[in-house]
């Protein structure tokens, strides 16, 4: 297959994906069924037909609202369905060109892209991190770990045993989720005692469990570096300009989600470029 059409089939599937990932973003938090009802206006509440649901030209050919009481529909539907299907392009170039594997690479880039762009509108709006995304994720990672293990297109991580010669192996989304999930949960613990208030919540502990089953240890530190760096900066900028004082929150979730996404496909390239630099390149 050409791959532009494989490119092409992975942007019309992230769309459609994305369109679900909607339906997510406001249920979630809500509390309500992912099935039932079915797809309605959350103002007037009439059921929506299916060429009501026609990812990215339905809204666009309503006018940006409701067929049945006119009632406005924020863009973030439209934004959700062009951003997950253009990750999904991507996700299909990249899986082709750095994966031996391609297919299944593909279906964990893409299904754990999804779950963090439902995850970073979520924590954006309601500052909170649904479960079941992050369980989905780190379920995600070890059934790629368990395939690749199968089929022998994945090795073992192996962890060296203290003041002896040998090391225990274990699958590398098993070994991420220690060590991402266990770094965020002391940070969490030490910052508690130390400031006497919750300095990372639970969902930051799960999504970061999430990241180190899906990605590897080294690009999934990075991640959170990159997270850390970024939402300094943010909150900085909101200092200066007046929207958050000192003592305010922000929500860390769409940082982890953007140093997830960064680490995902430049990772690699971004710690050997980090060797380089500090000569520890052989």
């Amino acid at each position: 297959m050409p791959e532009w059409l494989g490119v092409a089939i992975a942007v019309l599937y992230g769309t459609i994906v994305g369109s679900f990932l909607n339906v997510c973003i406001w249920r979630l938090p809500r509390d309500e069924s992912l099935t039932h009802p079915g797809s309605h206006c959350p103002q007037c509440g009439k059921l929506l037909r299916a060429w009501d649901l026609v990812p990215l030209f339905s809204f666009l050919l309503q006018g940006c609202k409701c067929r049945y009481c006119k009632g406005p529909i924020t863009w973030r539907y439209f934004s959700v369905e062009l951003l997950t299907g253009v990750y999904f392009g991507l996700a299909y170039m990249f899986a082709l060109n750095n994966s031996n594997a391609v297919v299944v690479d593909f279906l964990q880039y893409a299904l754990f892209g999804a779950a963090l762009i439902a995850i970073f509108f979520i924590d954006l709006e309601h500052w909170i991190i649904p479960d079941q995304l992050s369980v989905f994720g780190i379920v995600l990672g070890i059934g790629r770990d368990v395939y690749g293990l199968v089929s022998h297109t994945r090795e073992t991580f192996h962890i060296p045993v203290p003041w002896t010669s040998l090391s225990v192996p274990l699958p590398q989304s098993l070994a991420g989720i220690f060590a991402c999930g266990g770094t965020f949960l002391a940070i969490a613990v030490v910052s508690y005692y130390i400031f006497k208030k919750e300095g990372i919540g639970g969902g930051d502990i799960k999504l970061a469990a999430a990241v180190g089953a899906n990605l590897a240890l080294g690009p999934a530190m990075l991640s959170f570096f990159i997270a850390v760096a970024l939402g300094s900066f943010i909150g900085i900028g909101l200092m200066i300009f007046g929207r958050k004082s000192r003592k305010d929150y922000v929500p860390f979730g769409p940082m982890m989600v953007a140093g997830a996404f960064v680490s995902m496909f430049y990772g690699q390239t971004l710690i050997k470029m980090y060797y380089r630099l500090v000569g520890l390149d052989g």
